[in-house]
């Protein structure tokens, strides 16, 4: 009997934003609830330990701490415990270095169900510098996304194909042809990968999945505005299963499953709430929120999977957007690309302005100091803590 209560110890419902992404020199949180092995609250007088062990994957100090349920003294810098009912903790710790770090948790030294979690650490907008890296001679790249092992995959638009690169920017292959067969593109736009490392590629009217390799496993779509059919689409997102497709020219975003069957479209014309026009881009966030460059609305709307509005920004305050045409979110901050100030502007998530990143600036014009844009579109992240940015009409991706 002793023995089943002591394995009850070592269950818990982790949860929370930190649970994926972080902002260097800025705490994040998760928090943890005790549970037994029926997923009940664990009752107080039980005594549990509680340790937490934040491991880089560079050169840094390990911090960790080890705490019980009745300790109040605070543990090392990078990591502290918070007691916020009998049975939850919430977990802060601050990362020292963009990368990838390991966030352990052991119940009386055993391993949580999910631990290690693997949590993307990245530099403050405000700390982003120049470029480290450019991937330079492509045509007209348009949208990026990225596989598990770090490999990119970019769209070149006026070369009508799909090329893949390693973490280095060098070329490994490109797959596609011009033309209007099922495997074949006319200028392939938006770019996503899912968890199993199948690609989803926007091209003139048309979605089409393919595998890592470049095998067409199905395409979806003709010229129109009937449910499933589109009108010049652009950037993808996947979430919870499903892939949202900028519709751009029928001004919405269609959802699909991961085998393309059609579920749902969300929004109309118009520049009311939940309306569109021209929506170039789609991302979402930790929270499931869904954030749309809606172009040439000059904003950034957000709304919920279901198309429910939120809230809007960019349109006014501090600093305006003109032609919103590319999304990332990274951990609690949303980088959009506007092609016509040829910049990236940073947001919280809740809409305020942070930052920007870059002006207008031909490759060359201008000391390597400077960071340069013309006609920014597609934004992602690695694991590696590093953004990649296409700067479409100077021919590259800029890694910063």
């Amino acid at each position: 009997m002793e023995e089943a209560e002591q394995s009850s110890f070592y269950t818990c419902k982790v949860s929370g934003p930190g649970l994926t992404s972080a902002t260097v020199n800025e705490p994040t949180h998760i928090l943890v609830e005790l549970t037994d092995s029926h997923g009940r609250p664990l009752p107080l007088q039980h005594n549990v330990t509680v340790k937490l062990e934040l491991v880089p994957n560079a050169k840094y100090p390990t911090p960790e701490t080890t705490l019980t349920r009745w300790s109040k003294k605070p543990p090392e810098m990078s990591v502290s415990v918070d007691m916020i009912s009998t049975f939850q903790y919430k977990v802060l710790y601050t990362t020292v270095t963009r990368g990838q770090y390991s966030l352990h948790i052991y119940i009386n030294d055993q391993d949580t169900r999910g631990s290690p979690f693997h949590i993307t650490a990245f530099f403050h907008p405000n700390q982003i510098g120049p470029p480290v890296k450019k991937i330079t001679d492509l045509k007209a790249p348009y949208c990026i996304s990225s596989f598990s092992n770090r490999e990119i995959v970019v769209t070149e638009s006026k070369n009508h194909t799909l090329s893949v690169f390693d973490k280095n920017g060098g070329k490994i292959r490109t797959f596609g042809s011009h033309g209007e067969g099922p495997e074949e593109m006319i200028a392939p736009r938006g770019v996503a990968i899912d968890d199993t490392d199948k690609i989803y590629v926007s091209s003139e009217h048309k979605l089409q999945k393919f595998t890592r390799g470049g095998q067409l496993i199905k395409f979806v779509g003709q010229k129109g505005s009937k449910e499933g059919e589109f009108d010049r689409p652009r950037g993808i997102a996947l979430y919870g299963k499903q892939v949202y497709v900028c519709d751009k020219n029928n001004h919405r975003i269609q959802v699909f499953d991961l085998d393309l069957n059609f579920v749902q479209s969300i929004g109309s014309r118009g520049r009311g709430r939940g309306e569109f026009n021209q929506p170039q881009d789609v991302a979402f966030d930790a929270n499931g929120k869904m954030y749309v460059a809606d172009c040439f609305n000059k904003r950034v709307q957000v709304v919920d999977a279901t198309g429910q509005f939120i809230q809007e920004f960019g349109r006014e305050g501090e600093r305006k957007l003109s032609g919103p045409s590319g999304l990332h979110v990274v951990d609690k901050y949303v980088y959009v690309s506007d092609y016509t100030a040829d910049s990236v502007l940073v947001y919280d998530t809740e809409g305020k302005f942070v930052a920007v990143l870059g002006k207008r600036g031909w490759f060359g014009s201008r000391p390597s100091s400077e960071v340069d844009f013309y006609h920014p579109y597609g934004i992602t992240s690695c694991a590696d803590g590093f953004i990649y940015v296409c700067d479409r009409w100077n021919s590259r991706v800029q890694i910063f």
